[in-house]
């Protein structure tokens, strides 16, 4: 939100090219990732990735933590009925993540059960989707690309797919998750945004490389 030079999350944009205001400084990153000083986890468990509900430690937050986040999001949207609330109160994502007596661990395995196997994500979940996205083969497909892609690892029924699993996962599953929302909308532009990040991101390092060698040669 407030980028710096030499950022590993921002890829070296700045001020200059991305601003935003944050608040709350005690929830912060600083940038490279690492976790403020604060004692407690942040955030609405229903929607934190998995490995940051573990009593693991991470070396750092990632993009990718972010995208199973939207993909928590997504879920819920395309489950809750607003007509039919006692409906969506009977659902398995309701009865489940809306239970205050739920552990954060409680809620890591819970994910890690309907994330990991395609027949409990199609039983636990997608079949509870409201008719416009159950109806939606394309849609399905794309939630089950970024499932596997996200979570791919422990299940059960992988479809043959091998994929080493990583409790730190790294920016380019985030990436490669965006190429697969871009090709269910039919559109670009979620990964020219990253070109685009990754183009400033180039010629950043490339100027203070010769900003560098300009000093040295200085020096001598």
């Amino acid at each position: 939100m407030v980028p710096v030079e030499g950022s590993v999350l921002t890829g070296g944009l700045t001020y200059e090219d991305r601003r935003g205001t944050v608040v709350d400084w005690n929830l912060s990153f600083t940038a490279d990732g690492v976790s403020s000083s604060r004692s407690f986890r942040s955030g609405t468990l229903t929607f934190m990735a998995p490995v940051l509900l573990d009593d693991e430690p991470i070396a750092r937050r990632t993009l990718a933590h972010d995208m199973e986040s939207f993909l928590a999001v997504i879920i819920w949207i395309a489950t809750i009925d607003y007509e039919n609330e006692p409906a969506f109160l009977a659902t398995p994502l309701a009865v489940t993540l809306l239970d205050k007596k739920k552990a954060p661990l409680d809620i890591v395995q819970i994910k890690e059960n309907w994330f990991q196997s395609q027949k409990s994500f199609r039983k636990r979940i997608t079949e509870h989707f409201q008719p416009l996205y159950r109806k939606d083969s394309r849609f399905i497909a794309c939630l089950s690309k970024l499932r596997l892609i996200l979570y791919l690892g422990n299940g059960d029924d992988n479809d043959g797919m091998e994929m080493e699993k990583s409790a730190d996962p790294k920016e380019d599953l985030f990436r490669t998750c965006m190429k697969d929302i871009d090709d269910y909308l039919n559109e670009q532009k979620g990964c020219d945004e990253m070109q685009w990040i990754d183009s400033q991101a180039l010629a950043s390092r490339a100027h203070i490389s010769q900003s560098l060698a300009q000093e040295e040669i200085v020096a001598d």
